[in-house]
């Protein structure tokens, strides 16, 4: 059972990352903290923690572990005491766009401080007009933006333990920052993603003999994530309108740079670690408060 159940949005606009307030009604409370509580019940049942593997698919009842997770600054201090602290969300569209996940703040039964981890996206947005209600035998459609929840939870953080629990990294890697528990590929693992067929790289030995732990860590992401085996060059191309990044293809592959800051946008890309403000339309790289190069 959950106790002093609070909710909270995580929420990216421009260079910061913030919790807001999600208030909500005692009655409701009680309720989401009942149904928070069974999808916890359901993500803990004869769970098997295993150490995180980027390349292994987990089974239906295996959780990646991390033992010693620090979380960043905007989520470290708070608590289900503090959250009632945090300014509420904001009811604006283009506000509720910018969350990237939900979370729960609870105590369990022995006192133990629990937050948990629903994923978010626009998805999730019921906007006015596209969303019926009945009401007294006539369908109404909201006049503000509103919220989905999501019937599972994607994670669990133990703050008394440093221990999380996840299902899926790059679900999980939208919300928090997981990328340096990532291991780093190869100098042959990286040739390897370079030659897929897909990719028609500048020069393959400069890449991969001068890549450091940041682009290593980025080419183990890139080919654990099946993103080349799944979409065509072309489409790929096309949906990095807006990115501010230019990506050429030749024969069906796409050119792969040789220079460093091109090189380094379009990994980015691939992983989907860029995103845009939804105010500024600044670009800026996920998990991070700096703007991207």
């Amino acid at each position: 059972m959950l106790h002093n159940f609070q909710l909270a949005a995580i929420v990216k606009q421009g260079a910061a990352v913030q919790l807001k307030r999600i208030p909500m009604h005692q009655a409701l409370q009680q309720t989401l903290a009942a149904t928070w509580g069974t999808q916890l019940d359901a993500f803990l049942d004869q769970a098997q923690e295993i150490a995180f593997d980027a390349g292994y698919q987990p089974e239906e009842h295996e959780r990646f572990a991390l033992y010693d997770f620090e979380p960043p600054e905007w989520l470290a201090d708070e608590t289900s005491t503090s959250i009632g602290d945090l300014d509420p969300i904001n009811q604006e569209e283009e506000f509720i766009a910018s969350i990237k996940g939900i979370t729960g703040f609870a105590r369990d039964d022995n006192g133990n401080e629990l937050v948990l981890f629903q994923n978010f996206s626009r998805s999730h947005v019921i906007r006015p007009g596209t969303f019926l209600l009945l009401r007294n035998g006539t369908y109404e459609s909201t006049e503000r933006p509103g919220l989905t929840l999501d019937t599972k939870l994607a994670a669990v953080h133990f703050p008394a333990e440093h221990k999380l629990l996840f299902l899926n990294f790059r679900t999980v890697n939208t919300f928090l920052p997981l990328g340096d528990f990532y291991e780093e590929a190869s100098e042959q693992q990286i040739r390897e993603v370079l030659a897929h067929d897909k990719l028609m790289p500048v020069n393959i030995d400069a890449i991969a003999t001068g890549s450091n732990q940041w682009f290593r860590k980025r080419f183990a992401m890139l080919r654990d994530s099946g993103v080349l085996d799944q979409y065509p060059a072309e489409q790929i191309q096309a949906r990095s309108s807006g990115y501010d990044i230019e990506i050429h293809v030749r024969e069906g592959k796409i050119v792969f740079p040789e220079d460093r800051s091109s090189a380094k946008k379009l990994l980015q890309f691939l992983n989907e670690e860029l995103f845009r403000g939804a105010i500024t339309e600044t670009l800026y790289e996920t998990n991070s408060k700096r703007e991207a190069d």
